[in-house]
């Protein structure tokens, strides 16, 4: 793809409207489809990679901590993930579940990385930003194809996938795929966490007689997923290691009807059903999400450009727990009712845009809130532009938050426990973002994309130490020291990234980042909380830098190759770190593809989260190779 042509892409997970990526008012990186077929990549996390200011840390064969603009963590909070537009945040605790997120690498038409709050119109938890996997219509994926892929930690990894059309013109496609995964390095040598997934799918894409388009589409998987946990018992020794593979399952249905009702208005509605099980040592869950969805879009005169809609979700949640770990109540159903309005004011047409716009939610656990935007676009000639953005976003509490009781054990020999204990009065944490934003291509082979944004926080989670008692039941007698949950923290962040691609020939692209980030956390008056703070802070890297390079060589090969270098994080007692990736891709045959990859080649295992323990996971360098049949 030129740059032309890249510029020309439409985006649609700003606004839930198409619009060019020049013109789009946030820091938005796409990775596009060619990028990801080159990438050698066999997981959407690794894609991750190529966009600026997104931290991707793997903890173990099957974990991952994720964090935009800071706030890394392995529950990858504050961060809205969305496959096709389905939201696939858990309610149980607002994050996400990576092991079970995945589709057909080849399927997939572009990620859209939102840096920065999108809860304008996404709503709840789109904070630090949004990541929306789009796949490629039916249409596009006709045919066969069937692939073969096998290495040293992805050791067998399989997919088929078929596209046809009806008589009636509706195009179908339906898909399987296997993998399964060794353990990574481990210093104490308990290799607890391989991992392997069984998936199928289906798609289709079709008309309604002559206005009406709908999209049909579902997902089922069942998987294995090696976990080791320690827990806390009130019978000596206190305490029991748990290695166990947690068993996942579950599946999706997503339905869209769209239909335009003139040249300057259409009608959408979303509806998605999703079912997932997770029993993981310490604790199970059940859930059943349901969510509906309607949009209207129309212009208005000459200017303005509206956006409005409204939306329902409820989700019952069954989770189970041993005596240390334990949701009370056990089961909960929530309901939220949403809706948002948008009008995009063209100023100077094709020069001086505003966006303004909010959204309006009520949620069972904070009752009713709003999340507005003010976005500024300038383009003053073409190939440049130059955006600000200032927005209110919110991350709702979670069952973690309210429900949950959790102890450990401290010391044996008294025995002496904590108590971690969830509160119906945590109130949403808080954030309202500053960003400024230039791109521009000075020449047809370059283009830069600079975004500088200023974060403040409030209301942020705190755990506040109370007053230990004993405690009689069960026995034997045992102290316990609780800590509550809390709001009393806040922060400020601000930082910088860059982006850059640059095509010195046709068949050679050179791209890249860097992200510099300063994170500031303090807690307030009469907070006891020692321990946020800095964990919080020392989780996230102050510098990250990459740089890849695709080419196109001669005889049908392909070389991927690409350097990322990651900064120290001081409380995971993790050492900054650079690693090299290799993909050489070639056409055996027209119809055959054979690709080789290489992941972190500069070293044989290397620390990315959690390090520096004896029972610490290391990432190991790893090899894959994969055969490709189309017919």
């Amino acid at each position: 793809m030129g740059l032309e042509e890249l510029m020309e892409m439409e985006v649609t997970s700003v606004s839930k409207k198409p619009e060019k990526l020049m013109d789009t008012p946030a820091a938005v990186r796409v990775i596009t489809a060619e990028e990801i077929r080159r990438s050698g990549a066999t997981s959407i996390t690794e894609l991750l990679r190529f966009a600026a200011g997104v931290q991707v840390a793997r903890t173990d064969s099957s974990g991952w901590a994720i964090g935009v603009r800071g706030f890394t963590s392995s529950l990858s909070r504050s961060l809205l993930v969305l496959i096709d537009g389905r939201s696939v945040y858990s309610p149980l605790f607002a994050g996400v579940y990576w092991d079970t997120q995945d589709v057909v690498i080849e399927d997939i038409d572009r990620i859209e990385v939102i840096r920065g709050p999108g809860a304008t119109v996404w709503g709840s938890n789109a904070v630090n930003g949004v990541i929306n996997v789009i796949t490629k219509s039916a249409k596009r994926t006709q045919g066969s194809a069937i692939a073969f892929g096998a290495g040293n930690q992805e050791q067998l990894a399989g997919g088929v996938r078929s596209g046809w059309e009806t008589s009636q013109g509706t195009a179908m496609r339906a898909y399987a795929k296997y993998f399964d995964r060794d353990a990574e390095f481990h210093h104490d040598g308990d290799e607890f966490d391989q991992w392997d997934m069984t998936r199928a799918g289906f798609r289709a894409d079709g008309a309604l007689g002559e206005r009406d388009r709908f999209t049909v589409q579902g997902n089922v998987y069942d998987g294995r997923v090696g976990d080791r946990a320690t827990l806390a018992t009130y019978t000596a020794p206190y305490s029991e290691v748990i290695r166990q593979d947690s068993e996942v399952w579950g599946g999706n249905l997503l339905g869209r009807w769209t239909r335009p009702t003139s040249e300057a208005s259409d009608i959408t509605v979303d509806l998605y059903y999703d079912r997932t099980y997770r029993n993981q040592p310490g604790f199970s869950e059940d859930r059943d999400t349901v969510d509906l969805e309607f949009r209207h879009g129309a212009r208005l005169g000459f200017r303005h450009e509206l956006l409005w809609g409204a939306g329902y979700r409820v989700t019952d949640g069954d989770a189970k727990g041993e005596p240390a770990i334990q949701f009370v109540p056990e089961n909960r159903r929530d309901d939220v009712v949403s809706a948002f309005v948008q009008d995009e004011i063209q100023v100077l047409p094709s020069k001086l845009v505003f966006t303004i716009g909010s959204k309006f939610e009520h949620n069972d656990y904070s009752g009713f809130n709003y999340q507005p935007s003010i976005r500024v676009l300038f383009s003053p000639v073409p190939g440049h532009a130059v955006w600000s953005a200032v927005s209110r976003a919110l991350r709702v509490p979670s069952r973690v938050e309210t429900d949950l009781l959790l102890t450990a054990l401290v010391e044996p020999s008294t025995p002496t426990f904590v108590r971690l204990i969830g509160t119906d009065q945590f109130k949403p944490e808080r954030l309202t973002a500053y960003e400024l934003g230039y791109r521009v291509q000075p020449t047809k082979a370059l283009f830069l994309d600079v975004a500088l944004f200023y974060n403040e926080y409030d209301r942020l989670l705190s755990v506040e130490m109370g007053t230990p008692f004993t405690e009689t039941s069960p026995p034997p007698s045992h102290t316990v020291v609780p800590f509550t949950l809390d709001n009393r923290m806040e922060a400020h962040v601000w930082g910088a990234e860059l982006a850059y691609e640059w095509r010195p020939f046709s068949k050679w692209l050179i791209s890249g980042s860097y992200s510099w980030l300063e994170m500031n956390l303090f807690h307030e008056e009469g907070s006891n909380d020692v321990s946020t703070e800095t964990s919080t802070e020392g989780s996230s890297p102050r510098h990250m830098a990459s740089i890849r390079s695709l080419i196109d060589l001669p005889h049908g090969l392909g070389l991927s190759v690409g350097f990322r270098h990651v900064g120290s994080l001081p409380s995971q007692q993790v050492r900054s770190y650079t690693e090299m990736d290799i993909t050489v891709s070639r056409h055996l045959t027209q119809n055959l593809d054979l690709t080789v990859s290489g992941r972190n080649l500069l070293s044989s295992h290397h620390a990315e989260f959690a390090g520096g323990q004896p029972d610490s996971v290391e990432i190991s360098r790893s090899i894959h190779g994969r055969l490709a049949f189309r017919w």
